[in-house]
């Protein structure tokens, strides 16, 4: 089986990021930054803090939080609407949108960044983190994140490789996650699609179908352009912040 790996533009989109959350230009600012490319992404900040980081390329809030069942669709664009909660509580969506922002960091890094500007104005989102979290925090997390799915047996393009089952795949008993993943897997999607798909995060999901590319139940869809050049098994950290001590990998994450 051909596993093509992530595009060698993944170093470069994270240089990106990393360069323009720890510029002089993000330090105590409010404003956005808007990252342009496949699928780029926007990252919005209050104070120097992140409030909230959404990216077309991977599901926001709103679609993490409807999956859970604890809010209807209906119900949750009532609240939207009305400036409250809907019944769910502070708590719960500061974890909701903590966890969109990462995987919507991790999405962008992930893609191909064009250019990046910085619209210094006071972010107007939807669905905010209440606590901001220090965009350092935000780099660590996408770069353990990158890192390790590079390191797996078959590490996935999470916006470029298409996935179809493998014969005999479905006659094996599967973890709920594994069985909706290939239930999806037609032979188009890719594992941003069945995020999408399955309301769960880009991450998760990619890292879920590459486990299962290793072990045989899904195939990537033979691409006819050349296949990428090699990626290391690391993505590092900007020079300035490496002093910092990397989070721990088996660390539980939300």
């Amino acid at each position: 089986m051909r596993v093509t790996p992530l595009r060698s533009g993944t170093q470069f989109s994270f240089d990106v990021l990393a360069g323009a959350l720890t510029g002089r230009e993000a330090a105590n600012a409010s404003g956005t930054f808007h990252f342009s490319g496949n699928p780029g992404g926007e990252i919005h900040l209050r104070d120097g803090g992140v409030v909230c980081a959404q990216s077309a390329g991977s599901p926001g809030p709103d679609a993490l939080l409807l999956r859970t069942g604890r809010i209807s669709e209906s119900e949750w664009a009532a609240a939207l609407a009305t400036g409250t909660r809907g019944g769910i509580g502070a708590t719960e969506l500061h974890v909701v949108a903590m966890m969109a922002a990462h995987d919507a960091a991790f999405t962008i890094a992930a893609g191909d960044v064009d250019d990046c500007a910085f619209i210094p104005e006071a972010p107007g989102v939807a669905f905010a983190m209440s606590v901001p979290i220090d965009p350092v925090q935000l780099l660590r997390e996408t770069s353990r994140r990158i890192t390790s799915l590079l390191a797996m047996e078959h590490p996935l393009r999470p916006h470029r490789d298409r996935l179809t089952s493998t014969r005999g795949s479905r006659l094996r008993v599967l973890s709920p996650l594994r069985a909706e993943i290939l239930s999806h897997a037609t032979g188009g999607p890719t594992a941003r699609d069945i995020a999408f798909a399955s309301g769960r995060g880009v991450y998760p999901v990619t890292v879920e179908a590459s486990r299962m590319a290793a072990d045989g139940l899904l195939t990537v869809v033979t691409d006819t352009s050349p296949p990428s050049p090699e990626l290391g098994v690391d993505i590092p950290l900007p020079r300035s912040l490496r002093s910092r001590p990397r989070l721990d990998p088996d660390e539980e994450k939300p």
